[in-house]
């Protein structure tokens, strides 16, 4: 018994393309993220606040400021260009917030 071959769809080739190019530039995307920081707050604090401030500023706020004033403070400093990703605001306000004076990397 002979087989009829059956059609295949094949997909158009510019929409191959710009499957690629879509597939491409998100793992470009994702290679430009420090992975350092991405998962780990403190990393990040150190990365990202001290481009403008010293460490003693930071350090002078562990114990003081309470979640939500840690959170108004890194959502104003966001707003001033601090490089924290939204995704990874949450984990660094948890981070600052949970931290006792003299708490390393930070009051080193």
């Amino acid at each position: 018994m002979r087989r009829t071959p059956t059609r295949r769809s094949r997909m158009p080739a510019s929409l191959a393309m710009l499957a690629v190019s879509a597939a491409l530039a998100a793992v470009a995307a994702f290679s430009l993220a420090d992975p350092a920081t991405a998962q780990d707050p403190a990393g990040t604090v150190m990365s990202a606040c001290t481009k403008c401030h010293n460490t003693q500023r930071i350090c002078a706020n562990l114990g003081a400021k309470d979640k939500a004033a840690w959170n108004t403070t890194v959502t104003r400093m966001m707003g001033k260009g601090a490089q924290v990703g939204e995704a990874e605001k949450p984990a660094v306000v948890d981070w600052l917030a949970a931290q006792q004076p003299g708490a390393k990397p930070v009051c080193q």
